[in-house]
């Protein structure tokens, strides 16, 4: 009986060591494991081999690194963790600690991230450095507490070009008709809408499979994104648009970033103030490559003229400084800035 006794209070302790030993979460918060370490978890949507997912893990080790180990962040890639309104709920409720979020998501929760998407707005790589790394940046970071989130860092998903798979797209003509899967964003809707085409918001998991199916007829995204994501394999059409630059946020949990104290989160901002050229400088550099690369896989490249889509939006111009007026104006006056 004794035996019995002994073993069973041995297999109690066995588990409860192994438990103990391992980091967890426990309302949504990270406990510390046994060698001290605390472990958060990071979240995106798209693979991990573009700009953004190779740069979530640079910043992991480079956090991992100048917090000596105290800190340990586990990225998620291609939705693992859910959609992006998924993780930015994640990031409220503290289940997730990082998310990497579009912008145009956090324009469902915060009406004025919507003046980010109007197309053309942003018409270069210095603009958009211009905007996101100086204090209009810094000032959509802020309103993300609005939305129970604190903004971390903005980093670079890229100009916009359209893809479909039934003919060259040389004009604005020959968008016509085309069924356009667009993002839940109202502004690229209605853009694509005034185009001619069919505009139909769907998520990128469903957006994939109905292109294979032939239910839809292209899509629309940055070229690094059409190349990793393997659209050449379901259009053979690529019409270089660049009808608006995209670009992620990363954002927190507040109670993650509250835990953190000051001598970390200090240390966080220096490593995402790192990790925001970084990423820049990564994303151009596939950008560039990504075309080509396209064209290899089979696709055909055209060059419209962006004038033409620029004047057939006029009217959803006119209604978009109406509402958004202050934000665009100091947004076009950077685009002539020395």
């Amino acid at each position: 009986m004794k035996k019995t006794v002994s073993a069973i209070v041995t297999i109690v302790l066995v588990v409860t060591l192994i438990l103990a030993s391992a980091s967890i979460y426990k309302d949504g918060q990270a406990e510390i494991s046994q060698d001290g370490t605390i472990t958060l978890r990071m979240a995106q949507t798209s693979s991990e081999t573009g700009a953004i997912g190779q740069t979530m893990e640079e910043f992991a080790d480079k956090i991992y690194e100048a917090t000596d180990g105290k800190y340990k962040i586990e990225t998620y890639h291609n939705g693992q963790l859910g959609a992006e309104i998924d993780t930015i709920e994640g990031c409220q409720m503290g289940t997730i600690d990082i998310a990497v979020v579009n912008q145009s998501t956090i324009g469902n929760f915060i009406s004025d991230f919507q003046a980010l998407d109007i197309p053309y707005l942003i018409t270069s790589t210095e603009q958009a450095d211009k905007v996101f790394l100086g204090n209009i940046g810094d000032q959509f970071l802020e309103k993300l507490s609005g939305a129970q989130l604190y903004g971390l860092g903005i980093w670079e998903s890229g100009f916009r070009n359209l893809t479909n798979s039934k003919k060259d797209v040389n004009s604005l003509a020959d968008v016509k008709g085309l069924k356009i899967r667009t993002m839940e964003n109202q502004i690229h809707i209605a853009f694509w809408k005034e185009m001619g085409a069919d505009a139909t918001p769907m998520s990128w998991g469903e957006a994939y499979t109905a292109l294979q199916q032939g239910a839809l007829d292209g899509q629309e995204n940055p070229s690094t994104v059409i190349l990793t994501n393997n659209v050449a394999q379901v259009n053979s059409h690529l019409a270089v648009t660049q009808h608006a630059y995209s670009t992620v946020f990363i954002v927190m949990s507040p109670k993650t970033w509250a835990s953190l104290g000051e001598e970390y989160q200090q240390i966080f901002k220096d490593v995402m103030a790192e990790c925001n050229i970084s990423e820049r400088e990564l994303s151009r550099q596939m950008d560039a490559e990504a075309i080509a690369q396209l064209e290899e896989q089979g696709m055909t490249v055209t060059y419209p003229e962006k004038q033409e889509f620029i004047d057939a939006a006029s009217d959803l111009y006119t209604n978009w400084e109406n509402q958004f007026g202050d934000v665009i104006s100091e947004i076009r006056a950077l685009s002539t800035e020395e």
